[in-house]
C-alpha cells in the first residue's frame, strides 16, 4: 500500500464540512420560514380574540344604548360621553394593533381587508369621526394617515 495523501484527505474533509454546513443554512431557512408562519398565525389569533373580545362587550349592557343614540346623533349625557369615547378609545387602540401588526407582515392580508373594511364603516359614523379628528394626534402618524385615508375615501 501506498502513503496516505494528507492533502487529498483534508480536501475532502473541507467539502464534506461544507456540505454539512449548507445543509445546516437549508436547514435554518426552512425553519425561520416555519417561525414566521407560526408568528403571522398566532398575530392573526391574538387580534381575533382582542375584536372578539371587544365586539361581544360593545353589544352587551348600557353601551348598546350609548352606541345606538350616537349612530342616531342624538346628545349624549357627560356620563354616557365618557363611557363612548373610552369605548372609541379602545376600538382605535384595537386597530392601531392591528394596523402595526399588518405592517410588520405578521397579519395576513385577507384578513386585514376584511379589516379594513369594518373600520371604513365604522369611521362613516359622524360622532365616530368627531372623536377621531379630536384625539388623532395620540396615535402613530402612519396611522393617522391611514384612518385619514379611509375617513377622505368615504367621503
Amino acid at each position: 500500500m501506498g502513503s496516505i495523501n494528507w492533502d487529498a484527505l483534508g480536501a475532502i474533509g473541507d467539502f464534506v464540512g461544507s456540505i454539512g454546513v449548507l445543509i445546516s443554512l437549508v436547514y435554518l431557512a426552512i425553519q425561520m420560514r416555519h417561525s414566521a408562519a407560526e408568528t403571522r398565525d398566532a398575530s392573526v389569533q391574538s387580534v381575533m380574540q382582542l375584536a372578539i373580545q371587544f365586539r361581544a362587550e360593545s353589544y352587551s349592557g348600557e353601551l348598546v344604548d350609548i352606541r345606538l343614540k350616537a349612530a342616531r346623533g342624538e346628545k349624549l349625557s357627560q356620563e354616557e360621553r365618557l363611557k363612548f369615547e373610552g369605548y372609541l378609545s379602545a376600538l382605535f387602540e384595537l386597530n392601531e394593533l392591528a394596523f402595526v401588526q399588518y405592517q410588520k407582515n405578521k397579519l395576513d392580508p385577507e384578513y386585514f381587508e376584511a379589516w379594513e373594511r369594518r373600520t371604513a364603516a365604522a369611521m362613516a359614523v359622524p360622532a365616530i369621526q368627531q372623536f377621531w379628528h379630536k384625539t388623532r394626534t395620540g396615535y402613530r402618524s402612519s396611522f393617522v394617515h391611514y384612518i385619514d385615508g379611509l375617513v377622505g375615501e368615504g367621503a
